[in-house]
């Protein structure tokens, strides 16, 4: 059974017949290297390059080289700097350090500001920029949909404003509140969000700004409540419903396998484009939608683009599904069904993504769930997120590919985004500094403590 729609399968029809294969494709529980003399194994390394609000994406333009380090002392200081590209010495910075791959955010809601049939020329301009450079110089990239409690009308970021508009259009600028059955956890309500209170039920300033795309950045509940990413401002009434209509039957789902579709066929003449990494941190527990609604996007972006992996992942990209959960099958909509878990199985293009950020209790564990599931569904794991050499040092020693958070800020430093407040005031200048925006760090690196990669390469040839 294809979950891809007519539409999608007329835009594979139109797709040229001289299909560029990607530098990187999957292959059973390992990615490898193509457009070589000689297909091997490749263990994907290297930073997160995400801008989290307009313009949406780094330019490429000039010769310095990002070497800023964010940190506590900066933001109290009001001293941060940031980057505005990722250019060529970029590039030549990141495979100086021995890494060969970005995960590169492509927010949907700078992509797709409106709705329709195209993808905004200005982001899209940017984006080939971005993909003529790794084409030319061999840096291997993850299309990240990048986005942080689902969408600005929650004070979040990532799903465009009309997404919303059609999802929730009754809870629009209005007071955020928390639904069952998320009301019942403490720690999901958005009454305990740092901030709340500054607008508390005054539906007036709740209102402000209401159905703009940067309400996120404007309106001042938001900006009150800008902090690391706070858990309730994902379980709110209106990110559920956006997240229910995203990822069930119906308009919602096709409305984002249209975008994967648009997506791939812009990048399609790109070698270095490798893979999609399909919605980050997804907050719904709806397994079964959520991955029936991966298998829908791959089957269209595959249609386009046969060889290009895409990134499977559970709720929020957490680490900690334990194993049991590929054995045995909960009931109703935690369940996947069979027939969509048997064609990731068979699948030789999807991946399995996944961050850590503290649970479970250490990265071993977690890296200890994410090979359980890679071997009970024969792919590839890919901690695409994470902080700490403890992490890089569990993913690289077990063989797992890996980014880091974060190359760069990427959004503008300046006095009002920087100060020794715990919350931030985000504005739109460049790149919104907002949820979980706080790393930047150009040099990071762990060599020092990992086993060789050559090591693990020779492992898996053996």
């Amino acid at each position: 059974m294809h979950f891809f729609t007519a539409a999608t399968l007329l835009a594979s029809i139109l797709t040229t017949d001289a299909l560029v294969p990607r530098n990187v494709r999957v292959k059973d529980k390992t990615f490898v290297t193509q457009n070589t003399d000689t297909e091997a194994v490749i263990m994907l390394e290297g930073p997160n390059v995400v801008v989290k609000g307009p313009p949406y994406l780094p330019g490429v333009d000039g010769d310095a080289q990002c070497s800023d380090l964010v940190d506590a002392d900066c933001q109290a200081n009001g001293t941060c700097e940031t980057c505005y590209t990722f250019n060529e010495a970029d590039v030549n910075h990141i495979k100086s350090l021995g890494y060969n791959s970005i995960r590169l955010g492509v927010v949907w809601a700078g992509a797709q500001p409106s709705d329709g049939d195209t993808l905004d020329p200005d982001f899209m301009k940017r984006l080939h920029d971005i993909l003529d450079l790794t084409d030319r110089t061999g840096i291997h990239v993850i299309l990240d949909n990048h986005g942080d409690m689902v969408g600005s009308a929650g004070c979040g970021n990532g799903v465009p404003m009309w997404f919303q508009q059609k999802a929730a259009p009754e809870l629009i600028g209005k007071q955020l509140t928390t639904g069952f059955p998320y009301s019942l956890i403490s720690s999901l309500k958005v009454t305990g969000v740092g901030g709340y209170d500054h607008c508390g039920d005054n539906a007036d300033m709740w209102a402000e700004h209401a159905g703009d795309p940067n309400y996120n950045l404007l309106n001042q509940c938001c900006q009150a409540m800008n902090g690391p990413n706070p858990a309730g401002l994902g379980y709110t009434k209106i990110s559920q419903k956006t997240m229910d209509y995203m990822v069930k039957p119906g308009a919602g789902r096709d409305y984002f396998v249209k975008f994967w579709t648009l997506m791939a066929q812009a990048v399609v003449d790109h070698p270095s484009a490798i893979a999609t990494e399909l919605m980050n941190e997804p907050m719904t527990i709806y397994r079964k939608h959520a991955f029936n609604t991966w298998r829908a996007s791959a089957e269209a972006i595959n249609a386009i683009i046969p060889d290009m992996a895409v990134a499977v992942c559970d709720t929020g990209e957490g680490s900690f599904i334990p194993d049991w959960v590929t054995k045995y099958y909960p009931f109703g909509d935690l369940r996947i069904d069979r027939d969509t878990e048997k064609y990731m199985k068979e699948s030789q293009n999807l991946f399995y993504a996944w961050h850590y950020y503290g649970q479970p209790s250490t990265p071993d564990e977690a890296v200890k769930n994410a090979q359980a599931i890679s071997d009970k569904w024969n792919m590839p794991s890919f901690a695409t997120e994470f902080m700490g050499c403890s992490t890089w040092n569990a993913a690289k020693n077990a063989g797992i590919s890996h980014s880091y958070w974060h190359y760069s800020c990427y959004c503008d430093t300046n006095s009002q985004s920087f100060s020794a407040k715990e919350v931030v005031v985000p504005d739109t200048s460049f790149g919104a500094c907002i949820l979980g925006w706080g790393g930047g760090n150009a040099d990071y690196t762990c060599d020092e403590e990992n086993v060789l990669e050559e090591e693990f390469l020779a492992s898996v040839e053996a």
